[in-house]
């Protein structure tokens, strides 16, 4: 692929960003204006690695190199750790917010134990990832599954959090896999690990169409987190 598609996905993580607003404008419940700012910050951490690959890294004052890994390493847990938040939060699963401290806690120590001992700042954390995407899966599927349950189905094109867990489910589901076998794909088929890394590109901006969709749906109804 030419290098401008790899950053495609800037188009609809910065209008679903600029979307998200609306949020506060309409006094959307607390864990949308939360994901908003999310929104905000992926966005900035983005562009920040961006900047620093092609012209951060040097200037008049230091010079490093244009490594950007370390900046993605960096915002994996908070990232991670928000999406267990969000989910704890907006799902109505009395257990679910019970073991939401434990997750986050566990999650954390294992994000500072892997990028102290296991993986370094400088090499891409995947073990953050993997373990990061199996958590979201699950509170993804804890989601479709409460909804499949209701008495009387909610319309699924109405509700902001559908699409989010659609988003987040269908990118992390193909994550996963991936980076459980990325290091041996890279040394033993690296034009197979190419072409599902540009699979994951695309689901990547599949999954910020999913996040647009869910700022552009009705305001949902307010719901209180405990």
């Amino acid at each position: 692929m030419p290098n401008f598609v790899y950053y495609l996905y800037l188009i609809p993580l910065t209008a679903s960003t600029v979307v998200s607003l609306r949020s506060f404008k309409n006094q959307w419940a607390k864990p949308y204006r939360y994901f908003s700012l999310f929104l905000m910050a992926t966005l900035t951490n983005e562009l920040f690695a961006i900047s620093w690959k092609f012209f951060l890294h040097h200037n008049r004052y230091w010079d490093f190199p244009n490594a950007n890994l370390w900046i993605y390493n960096i915002y994996l847990p908070p990232q991670y750790l928000f999406y267990f938040l969000f989910f704890s939060l907006m799902i109505d699963e009395p257990a679910l917010r019970k073991m939401k401290k434990t997750i986050m806690v566990g999650y954390l120590i294992f994000c500072i134990l892997n990028i102290t001992f296991f993986q370094s700042i400088k090499e891409l954390n995947t073990y953050t990832i993997i373990v990061g995407n199996a958590l979201v899966i699950g509170y993804s599927i804890t989601y479709f599954i409460h909804e499949l349950n209701r008495q009387n189905p909610l319309p699924v094109q109405r509700q902001s959090l559908f699409w989010i867990s659609l988003g987040a489910f269908v990118f992390n589901t193909v994550s996963l896999p991936y980076f459980i076998s990325i290091n041996y794909l890279s040394r033993n088929n690296l034009p197979l690990a190419v072409a599902l890394f540009n699979i994951l590109l695309i689901l990547n901006i599949l999954m910020y169409i999913c996040y647009l969709i869910a700022f552009l749906c009705k305001t949902p109804s307010p719901r209180k987190p405990s």
